[in-house]
C-alpha cells in the first residue's frame, strides 16, 4: 500500500524562530538526559520519536504568526 492510497494520521507544525527552536532543543535534550519521560511515567518510545522528530527538523520560512520575529 502506497502512502497515497493509506490514511494519514493528523499531526500539529509549529513555527519556531531559530533562537526560539535552539532553546527547544536545550531544553528537550536536558529533560532526554534527565530521564523526565520515565519520572512523568510518559511513553518511552513517544518521547524518544519527539526528540527525533525535533532533531530532524527543516529550515523554512517563517508566518507573520510566529511570535517574537515580526514588530506588529
Amino acid at each position: 500500500m502506497t502512502i497515497k492510497n493509506s490514511k494519514l494520521e493528523k499531526g500539529w507544525n509549529i513555527e519556531v524562530s531559530k533562537d526560539q527552536y535552539e532553546y527547544l532543543c536545550e531544553v528537550l535534550m536536558e529533560a532526554y538526559a534527565n530521564d523526565v519521560a520515565e519520572q512523568k511515567d510518559w511513553d518511552v518510545q513517544t518521547f524518544d520519536n519527539l526528540v527525533d522528530n525535533v532533531c530532524n527538523s527543516t529550515e523554512t520560512y517563517l508566518s507573520r504568526n510566529c511570535k517574537g520575529m515580526y514588530a506588529k
